[in-house]
C-alpha cells in the first residue's frame, strides 16, 4: 500500500466499522464472570476500548487487558479470554493462549489467520476471522466490534448494535470536519513531541493516540491521565528538555472536577510557553465518543506523517526486531 493509499484507508474508518459490525455475531460463551483481552500492539488496543465501554455498560464486570506471554493469575474456568492477533503469529499471544488453556478459560480467537487460527481450531475454540492484508493498527474496527458482539451474545453487555449504527452515521456525517481538525492539529505538531492527556476513564483512547504517533508518524509520544498527572508530570514543565505539544482529550461525560483540572493545567503550562489543544469529545452515545476520538487521533497521525515526508504504513524497525528476536530460541 502506497502512503496515500494507506492514508485513504485510514480515512475510510467509518466504512470499516460498517463492514465489521456483524463479525462475531454467531459466537457466544456461557458461565463467564470476567473477561481478559490478550494481545500486543495494534491488536491489543481493542481491549482498551472494551474496558472503556464496559466501565459504563457493565460496570460490575471485570475486564482486563493483558500484554505479555501469560494471562493473569486470576484467570479460571469462568473467564472469557479474547486472544487477538491480527497476523495470527504474535508469539506473546500464542503463548498466552496456552497459559489460558492450562487454566481452563473459555477462549475466543480474533485473527486473520496464521498460527492462532490453527491453534484455536485444533483446540476446538471459537475463531472470529477478520479480513487479511491490513496493518494491524488500521484493522481496529475488525478487531473491536467482534468483542462487543460476542459479549452481547453471551449476556455480558446490552445490545450494542444501535450504538454501532449511530456511531457509523455520526462519523460519516462528520468526515470532512474531522479531517479538517486533524490536519490543523498535525500542522501544530510538526517538530514537536506530543503529550496526550485524558481522564483515567478515557486512558485507552489517549494510549491509542500515543501508539499511532509512534507507528504512523514515526515519532515519540507520551501519555498520562488526570488526576494523577497533576501529582507528578505537571512538575516536569518546570524544566523543559524537549519541544512539547500537549493534547488534552476531554470527554463531555468526564466528572466536573476533572474538567476543572484540565482547564487549570492548560492555563499553567501555557504560562511555561507550552502550546496545547483541548479536544472535547462529544456524541449522543459512549461508543460514538470512543470511536470519534480514535478516528481523529488516527487521522492526525497519518496527516502528520505526510506533512513531515514519512510513509505512515511500514514499521521497518519492528519487523527488523522480530527478525532478530526470531534467531533466539523460544525456550
Amino acid at each position: 500500500m502506497a502512503a496515500d493509499s494507506f492514508i485513504a484507508f485510514v480515512e475510510r474508518f467509518p466504512e470499516h466499522l460498517s463492514d465489521a459490525k456483524h463479525l462475531g455475531a454467531g459466537v457466544k460463551v456461557s458461565g463467564v464472570d470476567k473477561v481478559v483481552v490478550t494481545g500486543m500492539g495494534g491488536s491489543a488496543i481493542a481491549g482498551n476500548l472494551l474496558q472503556t465501554y464496559c466501565a459504563e455498560k457493565s460496570p460490575s464486570l471485570h475486564v482486563h487487558v493483558s500484554r505479555g506471554y501469560d494471562v493473569p493469575a486470576f484467570v479460571d474456568g469462568r473467564t472469557l479470554v479474547f486472544a487477538i492477533s491480527y497476523s495470527g503469529n504474535t508469539e506473546e499471544t500464542l503463548s498466552a493462549v496456552k497459559s489460558a488453556m492450562r487454566k481452563g478459560a473459555k477462549i475466543v480467537a480474533v485473527t486473520s489467520g496464521g498460527k492462532l487460527k490453527l491453534q484455536a481450531e485444533q483446540l476446538n475454540r471459537a475463531v472470529v476471522e477478520v479480513p487479511e492484508g491490513i496493518q494491524p493498527r488500521a484493522a481496529l474496527p475488525y478487531l473491536f466490534l467482534p468483542l462487543l458482539n460476542v459479549m452481547h451474545n453471551s449476556g455480558l453487555i446490552p445490545d450494542p448494535s444501535p450504538e454501532i449504527s449511530s456511531a457509523v452515521n455520526a462519523l460519516k456525517s462528520a468526515a470532512s470536519s474531522y479531517r479538517e481538525r486533524a490536519r490543523s492539529l498535525a500542522d501544530k505538531l510538526a517538530g514537536k513531541v506530543p503529550l496526550i492527556y485524558s481522564s483515567d476513564r478515557m486512558a485507552g483512547i489517549a494510549y491509542r493516540w500515543k501508539a499511532q504517533f509512534n507507528e504512523n508518524a514515526k515519532i515519540h509520544a507520551f501519555t498520562h491521565v488526570f488526576p494523577e498527572l497533576n501529582h507528578n508530570e505537571l512538575v516536569g514543565f518546570t524544566k523543559l528538555n524537549a519541544n512539547y505539544y500537549v493534547i488534552m482529550l476531554e470527554d463531555e461525560a468526564d466528572m466536573r472536577r476533572v474538567k476543572e483540572r484540565v482547564k487549570l493545567t492548560k492555563e499553567m503550562i501555557g504560562k511555561k510557553d507550552v502550546a496545547s489543544t483541548q479536544i472535547v469529545i462529544k456524541g449522543e452515545h459512549l461508543l460514538t465518543r470512543i470511536l470519534s476520538a480514535v478516528h481523529i487521533g488516527d487521522l492526525t497521525s497519518v496527516y502528520l506523517a505526510k506533512l513531515t515526508g514519512i510513509d505512515p504504513e511500514p514499521v521497518a524497525i519492528i519487523e527488523d526486531f522480530k527478525k532478530q528476536l526470531g534467531r533466539v530460541p523460544f525456550v
